[in-house]
């Protein structure tokens, strides 16, 4: 047995010398053919490179073409050394010279990669143009984002998505997707380098602080649904977070800014390649105490309730964000943590008072807010066959979320009545201040996908690729929590859900895509497969299609799509239903799956005048079974038509950049918890944005974004009317038998008040202009940078699901310095 082992082991290791011997030789050649090229031995370079191509791979081999292309560049053999700037590009497609490159090698690469030449992945899970993808698609480059003068993720999606539009539901940060949204973001799928970052116990993923925004290379945008490649989650839009690669940096580059409203931001990015090994470390932080804003609002229970409420606060603990890439030949691995805290300006749901943070109890460290802390780990290796390639890619995940909400910080007669709840122990909850709710769970996911592209066809007149593969997901909640806090400080902890809470979830899925380009035009159509096990045994089955026709020309396209999507109930909100009917009568409100059909219609054209580029869309989507929080059950309630229209522009010259987003956008027939409306909740029917940014020469740059919405209306379906009316109804009863006159005449008015009373309040808003400015001064290894948002100071409100208006950032302002070492 031990000599096997050592016989093993032996192997192994003269395997892995092997290798690295191999390795070794096919660098020595190409820093030979580079040496050859730096003394003017053109050809003797390129001789040596082509004779040993089959030997080169990984990072070594985007270098091998980028050499190439230079040599033919020497020689003013220009169309060869476009064709080898195109390999490097189809092989890297977020390649980015540096400033060692020859001019001229620089600003091909650029022409290849701008307008419909930039390269994408998100769409159909391989590299394709612009005028290829099957759906519409918004590209932001890291130059826009810092032309925005963005804070989060939230404010660049805002500026460039058409159809994305910024929500407030009093909870985490949160946006919208053609007026589709519900309390926390759980719509969207959010990705980095095309891995999951909503949590499974949730699906929630917020565009909040905690994702380092100087990391990024592009953002990719899919707008529709997209489960035929992504499944669940992807229900109205894709956003995959592309970082840049450690070529790209070059060395550190640190920034650190500091603002009002006890605003402080650091970042540092580190990034080297040698040879085929590809490195990246990132960095952030950001802190803010946030601005205070006094509010006075009048409610059912306790009348006009006056106080002051923070706007934009990040709580006790900053937000942060830690990573690394690593990229060695066909191995990819990459590692993301980060945490995320937010506090809400006012109290939980519909009761929506302002209320005093500093008076509640602490848990772990933290007071009421919304708390993420995310850890994610990613390894990958790909390699071609032939026209076949394959890639194989294990996932972890591990989340820690928290829930701390204040209830209200006054009494709240008959709670336990309001929440449904019968147990007589809970009673005494109707006469004590200082309630809330507190709910933590730790999950953990481990996930295994294969995947296969195979190119079956490749002539003059036909291209055609079918990609294939299959996943498993294995999902688990190791604890959960469920406290109600009552005097500020006291907590009543539901024991029953530490146990209750904690279950596992199983699922597999496959899908099957065909593109097939038949000269300038293409047919891009999938079909995925998803088949979960739930923690009761439960199995649950969905097809989700997608077919696109393609018309390509180079100066414009024209495409037809139509896609399916899904979202399986968050794991959450099904455990919670059981543990509230538990609380309550026994009977648990059942959860199912929420759908979107969407069809859509887009042309798009790119260079008609040099520089400028453009797209509409029109679309049309219907969603069913939306979940929506009821007091604190959550229910399938919402159905949504809507329909619109989408423009995305451009145009950028040597000194000048513009880029506008418009939508329109209607509503054919709607209703939420039984009332039918007409207009979108709390989204503006037309929204605009615009986004210049200037050159004034190689050192300054100034930018700004204007951002306009339309008249909009928010809407407040307040539930707890039906469960006041009940109780007075009791208390009418109780005052007959008893003959108290008195109080029977109060009662009878208060009822006849609520009977007045509209189910669904609503409020309307003017139309909204907004303008951000900012600048940049480059000196040699310093810049510095000025961001003002909301320059005149408009007071705005918003407003979301389940929760009244709230107010929003006045002027908010920004210093920063950054260094490149």
């Amino acid at each position: 047995m031990r000599q096997r082992l050592y016989l093993i082991i032996l192997w192994a290791m003269a395997t892995v010398l092997t290798v690295n011997a191999q390795e070794s030789n096919v660098r020595q050649i190409y820093d030979q053919a580079e040496n050859d090229y730096q003394i003017g031995r053109i050809e003797q370079a390129m001789d040596l490179l082509q004779d040993n191509m089959t030997s080169f791979s990984g990072n070594l081999k985007v270098s091998v073409y980028r050499l190439l292309s230079l040599c033919n560049l020497g020689l003013d053999n220009f169309e060869e050394a476009e064709r080898y700037a195109n390999l490097l590009l189809k092989e890297d497609p977020y390649y980015t010279t540096s400033v060692q490159d020859p001019q001229r090698f620089s600003e091909m690469v650029a022409t290849l990669k701008s307008g419909l030449s930039s390269t994408i992945t998100t769409a159909s899970s391989q590299e394709e143009n612009l005028n290829e993808v099957p759906v519409p698609v918004t590209l932001i480059t890291a130059e826009m984002i810092e032309n925005s003068g963005a804070q989060n993720l939230q404010e660049v999606l805002a500026a460039f998505v058409p159809g994305m539009t910024i929500v407030d539901c009093n909870d985490d940060i949160n946006i919208a997707m053609r007026g589709i949204y519900s309390n926390g973001q759980e719509k969207i799928l959010f990705m980095l380098n095309g891995h999951r970052m909503n949590s499974y116990c949730t699906n929630i993923s917020s565009p909040d602080y905690s994702m380092n925004l100087d990391k990024i290379k592009q953002i990719e945008v899919l707008r529709g649904p997209a489960s035929s490649l992504y499944g669940g989650v992807a229900l109205t839009a894709v956003v995959n977070l592309i970082t840049k690669q450690g070529a790209d940096i070059d060395g550190v580059e640190a920034s650190v800014a500091f603002g009002n409203y006890g605003q402080m931001r650091g970042n540092i990015l580190f990034g080297k390649r040698y040879y085929d090994i590809d490195i990246m470390v990132w960095g952030s932080l950001y802190k803010a105490k946030g601005q205070s804003h006094h509010v006075s609002i009048m409610d059912l229970i306790r009348g006009n309730t006056k106080g002051d409420v923070i706007i934009g606060g990040i709580g006790d603990k900053p937000s942060f964000e830690l990573g690394l890439q690593l990229k060695w030949g066909d191995v990819r691995f990459m590692y993301d943590t980060h945490f995320s805290q937010v506090q809400s300006p006012f109290s939980m749901g519909y009761l929506h008072t302002p209320y005093n943070i500093d008076a509640y109890n602490t848990f772990n460290g933290i007071r009421p807010s919304f708390a993420t802390q995310a850890h994610h780990a990613d390894l990958s290796y790909q390699h071609r066959f032939n026209k076949l390639n394959l890639t194989g890619t294990f996932r972890y995940d591990n989340g820690d979320l928290t829930h701390y909400q204040v209830i209200s910080d006054s009494i709240v007669p008959a709670f336990t009545y309001l929440l449904g709840f019968n147990n007589d122990n809970l009673a005494f909850l109707d006469t004590v201040p200082g309630l809330s709710r507190y709910i933590n769970g730790q999950e953990q996911t481990l996930q295994g996908q294969l995947q296969a592209d195979l190119n079956y066809i490749n002539n003059d007149s036909h291209q055609g690729t079918l990609s294939f593969g299959a996943e498993y997901i294995h999902f688990k909640v190791d604890d959960a929590r469920y406290l109600i806090g009552y005097n500020f400080t006291d907590g009543l902890e539901a024991s029953v859900l530490s146990e209750f809470g904690k279950g596992r979830e199983n699922s597999f899925n496959a899908f099957l895509q065909l593109k097939h380009h038949w000269r300038s035009f293409i047919i891009n159509a999938g079909l995925r497969y998803d088949h979960m096990l739930d923690y009761n045994d439960d199995n649950i089955k969905e097809f989700s299609p997608r077919v696109a026709l393609i018309w390509s020309k180079p100066k414009w396209n024209l495409k037809l799509s139509y896609s399916k999507s899904f979202i399986n109930a968050p794991y959450l909100y099904r455990k919670g239903n059981e543990h509230i009917g538990y609380l309550k009568d026994g009977a648990v409100i059942p959860l199912t799956k929420e759908t979107m059909n969407s069809y859509q219609l887009t042309f798009g054209a790119t260079n008609w005048v040099k520089g400028l580029n453009f797209e509409f869309n029109g679309f049309y989507n219907k969603a069913r079974d939306l979940i929506y929080q009821s007091i604190i059950e959550h229910v399938n309630t919402g159905s949504y038509d809507t329909y619109g229209i989408e423009f995305q522009g451009s145009y950028e010259s040597d000194k000048f950049s513009s880029n506008l987003a418009v939508c329109w956008q209607d509503i054919r027939t709607a209703s939420i918890f039984n009332y039918e409306h007409d207009r979108a909740f709390n989204i503006p029917n037309i929204s605009a944005n615009l986004v210049l940014g200037w050159k004034v020469n190689k050192r300054l740059l100034f930018h700004s974004h204007i951002s306009f919405e339309g008249n909009k209306t928010s809407y407040f379906i307040n539930t707890l009317n039906e469960a006041f009316k009940s109780i007075i109804k009791k208390e009418i009863e109780e005052a007959q038998e008893a003959g108290n006159m008195e109080d029977l005449k109060t009662l009878e008015t208060a009822l006849e008040k609520l009977n007045n009373s509209p189910g669904i309040e609503t409020e309307d808003h003017k139309p909204l202009l907004l303008v951000n400015l900012g600048a940049q001064y480059k000196l040699k290894k310093f810049t510095l940078g000025f961001n003002v948002r909301n320059l005149f100071n408009t007071y705005y409100e918003r407003s979301g699901m389940g929760t009244g208006v709230v107010p929003q950032k006045g002027r908010w302002f920004t210093f920063q310095i950054s260094y490149k070492f």
